[in-house]
């Protein structure tokens, strides 16, 4: 069971965005995003070689050409999920990466969640090893808590994110 299920069987409110692998012929194209609430899958990364989209937009020396208008529809479903957080609320930003450091990508959306953690509700950020950091200043005075796991984890995860829901329920 994914942990987006696993927590919906809890009754919590999921949402936020899943990056996604798509795989063509057995490589590695690029990333889809899914809206954890809708189930809808709309393209954010390609390959510089496979795509040649006019919404695309490179970053530094990256491969991948990124979708303006995916980001755009990524931002706005993590501002959604900002706006209706409450205490039982699991929000997902997958992936905070180089483009978000850097204040693009998701950064415009994962500010907006970051900042209604102050009134509950808890965000899961996935990032790389490099950017642990950079997720953790980011939350700093905005989260009660923060806690690095590594993808092997998703039980211990899954543990936590239990113990501060019903904290919350407590409250």
């Amino acid at each position: 069971m994914s942990v987006v299920e696993w927590a919906r069987s809890r009754g919590l409110s999921v949402t936020g965005v899943l990056g996604l692998r798509v795989v063509e012929n057995g490589d590695l194209i690029g990333y889809d995003i899914l809206d954890v609430t809708s189930g809808q899958r709309f393209a954010i990364a390609r390959l510089r070689e496979t795509s040649n989209d006019s919404d695309r937009f490179v970053f530094g020396k990256l491969i991948y050409t990124f979708s303006t208008i995916g980001f755009q529809r990524a931002n706005e479903i993590l501002t959604c999920s900002a706006e209706n957080m409450d205490c039982r609320t699991l929000v997902f930003i997958d992936e905070f990466g180089r483009l978000e450091k850097n204040g693009l990508g998701l950064y415009p959306g994962a500010i907006k969640v970051a900042d209604k953690l102050t009134e509950g509700g808890v965000a899961v950020f996935t990032c790389r090893t490099d950017l642990v950091e950079v997720v953790e200043k980011l939350l700093k005075g905005r989260a009660r808590s923060v806690s690095r796991y590594a993808a092997s984890e998703v039980d211990t995860l899954r543990a936590e994110v239990t113990q501060l829901f019903d904290h919350s329920s407590e409250l």
